[in-house]
């Protein structure tokens, strides 16, 4: 199985890059690579919350590295929150600020995992995670054969279930865990999106347009660039302001 992907983002207009709260992994360009497994996630640090983002890059690396998923998962989320509770002890806060670390960071996330079919040529197993309303999207041709978790727009809301920095919002991360699987030819692609985007996504699934289009030749610079084509969505009001982060990730025929 060859696969390459590649990762598009940008923080809320008027933000600094430094600004940003989403995360993705990986965070370099994959060109052409080889291997029967690959992992791929996003995540979305809350606003509102303190050190989000951090929690939000903890969270990506962690599933890509198989430590979210199977029997290990609750112990790869205790290690986790100590991880991110020993670092932001370390920087000097108001105490205001001290009082809102204590209440922990939130994020969402969701992530994929290819598996290569054994003795089936071209094509194989896809597995993916989430919680709360990142999602990810299978298509073929262009055509979107699997939206995941959140189906409709309508669906999107202010308050998504989040994984949380503190142990009892994390040892509910069963409950909150959703899950799905599927099949994938070569030639495939998969969209993992950050909410705000994805709610574009579907919204334009509904009207009848074929979304997948406008993302499958997305680059870093030129002419189709992924800076240029958000500032045009931005100016018409097509998503709103967020952060905002998509994963494309495509798997090459044989």
């Amino acid at each position: 199985m060859r696969v390459s992907a590649q990762g598009f983002r940008a923080p809320k207009l008027g933000n600094q890059d430094s600004e940003y709260e989403d995360a993705f992994y990986p965070r370099r360009e994959l060109i052409s690579r080889e291997a029967r497994i690959f992992h791929f996630a996003v995540a979305d640090g809350a606003t509102e919350t303190s050190f989000s983002g951090l929690w939000a890059k903890q969270l990506v690396r962690a599933f890509c590295r198989g430590r979210l998923d199977g029997p290990m998962c609750l112990e790869g989320l205790r290690l986790l929150r100590e991880q991110w509770h020993k670092i932001v002890s370390r920087r000097r806060l108001p105490w205001y600020a001290e009082e809102k670390v204590r209440s922990g960071a939130f994020a969402a996330i969701a992530g994929i995992r290819l598996e290569d079919g054994a003795g089936a040529q071209g094509r194989g197993i896809w597995k993916a995670i989430a919680v709360g309303d990142s999602c990810v999207f299978h298509v073929r041709k262009k055509k979107v054969l699997c939206c995941f978790p959140i189906q409709k727009s309508d669906d999107f809301n202010n308050s998504p279930r989040l994984l949380s920095s503190n142990k009892p919002e994390s040892e509910r991360y069963r409950a909150k865990l959703q899950r799905t699987s599927g099949v994938w030819h070569g030639g495939d692609t998969f969209y993992l999106m950050t909410d705000a985007v994805a709610c574009w996504f579907l919204k334009q699934i509904e009207s009848g347009a074929v979304p997948a289009r406008e993302l499958a030749d997305l680059t870093d610079g030129g002419s189709n660039s992924f800076q240029q084509w958000l500032s045009g969505l931005r100016e018409r009001k097509g998503v709103r302001n967020d952060d905002v982060t998509i994963l494309r990730v495509e798997i090459e025929k044989d």
